[in-house]
């Protein structure tokens, strides 16, 4: 598995660091940060055929869409979620990259 760098289309784009985009294979999952009141928490899925072609089609404006609706509605994501071990992994590649 690897994170994939995803930066902004431009300059006038906020960069938003609260959610990565992995790859192990022709697999790609998102890991949101998602904070709800007072709680934060990670939600991570792996991407649909139809949200693949989007985020290739789209690019970054895509998945920063998609992280907001994950984040904003996590529940609705709840029964696609990874297994804990691969958000682990995950983890330990988003905190260290190298």
């Amino acid at each position: 598995m690897e994170v994939v760098n995803r930066e902004p289309p431009s300059q006038d784009v906020l960069a938003y660091k609260l959610w990565h985009l992995l790859r192990e294979g022709d697999t790609y999952f998102i890991y949101v940060y998602c904070e709800q009141s007072a709680a934060g928490f990670t939600v991570m899925v792996q991407l649909t055929p139809d949200e693949y072609a989007e985020y290739h089609a789209l690019g970054w404006i895509f998945l920063q869409y998609l992280a907001e609706k994950i984040n904003y509605w996590p529940t609705r994501y709840a029964s696609r979620r990874v297994g804990s071990a691969l958000e682990a992994a995950a983890e330990a590649l988003i905190k260290h990259p190298d």
